[in-house]
């Protein structure tokens, strides 16, 4: 067995908290985007909007949100993230 594959193990636990810590400030500059009513703000948009969105779509069930007995369940940040990139850019709409 080679022995060096194992020399940066104890490297992990720093890693981990490296991640733990960028995360924690990622998410100071993204809220969260569960509710029809987060998602609006974070595209400022009107929560009428984003049910267009959904009706013209926009917004892809499966892809940017999950539904559950025609009930919105959640919706999927980082696809929410992007659609923002990609209207902001132009690319959308």
């Amino acid at each position: 067995m080679n022995v060096k594959a194992f020399e940066n193990l104890e490297l992990i636990p720093e890693l981990l908290n490296t991640i733990k810590q960028l995360e924690e400030r990622l998410y100071k500059f993204i809220p969260k985007l569960e509710t029809k009513r987060e998602v609006a703000d974070f595209l400022d948009v009107t929560p009428r909007t984003i049910n267009n969105y959904i009706s013209n779509g926009y917004f892809k069930e499966g892809y940017h949100f999950k539904r559950k007995n025609d009930k919105i369940l959640v919706f999927i940040e980082d696809a929410i993230i992007e659609f923002r990139e990609k209207r902001d850019k132009g690319m959308v709409m």
